[in-house]
């Protein structure tokens, strides 16, 4: 984890040195997104050959931003989505269904230029919820109850860029993170893959300023 909390403090330090910085820019930003999760798992079920499929989320949420200068914004990451098991086929996928809901904070940089173009990085710490349902106890997917719960930690690290359409409305064309989550013994599930989860995240949406005076 040290890595992560490395990358944190050289994103911390380049934005302090940006602190001066004056500008044209939105004081706040709210972003409502489509939200996409794609999580490999490998579990092996008893008399049955290992699983090495992905499982797949997909939802909205939405970010919400304080921009402290023209390049550091401040902000919190919402999110949920519903999972859905084609890649990993029936009786899996007709019989367990599930949500996860993230919450997350950190920095944001973003990049503003003359152009319409404008490309940002940020890392964020936080949470995640997961709930399962098995309508049959399938491969021993829900041990113990068929509907369950658990709150993990979770951070992610990604880029992406908007493309300004005017004043203060600009189109979140693609954002792509790295998603970890740690759900360790919490959860029983062979879902869960083991202590650590890696994860691609995707988003799109839009982008609306508010305050201070948007390019």
């Amino acid at each position: 984890m040290s890595k992560y909390f490395v990358l944190l403090g050289v994103l911390l330090l380049t934005a302090g040195l940006a602190l001066a910085q004056e500008g044209n820019y939105p004081k706040v930003e709210t972003s409502p997104e489509f939200m996409y999760i794609r999580t490999p798992i490998s579990f092996t079920v008893p008399g049955s050959p290992t699983f090495k499929q992905s499982f797949n989320c997909a939802g909205g949420g939405g970010t919400f931003a304080y921009n402290v200068t023209s390049l550091l914004g401040l902000a919190a990451d919402m999110g949920g989505c519903t999972y859905f098991g084609q890649t990993l086929g029936p009786p899996i996928s007709t019989d367990v269904s599930g949500n996860a809901f993230t919450f997350l904070f950190g920095p944001r940089l973003t990049f503003r230029n003359r152009s319409r173009v404008e490309p940002f990085i940020d890392v964020n710490f936080g949470g995640t919820r997961l709930g399962l349902t098995c309508n049959n106890n399938v491969a021993n997917l829900c041990p113990g109850n068929p509907s369950s719960s658990t709150t993990a930690f979770a951070m992610t690290a990604g880029a992406g860029f908007d493309i300004k359409l005017n004043k203060k409305v600009a189109l979140r064309l693609v954002q792509a993170d790295y998603l970890y989550t740690h759900f360790g013994n919490g959860c029983s599930s062979p879902l869960c893959s083991g202590n650590e989860q890696n994860s691609f995240r995707l988003k799109s949406g839009i982008v609306i300023g508010w305050g201070g005076s948007a390019k």
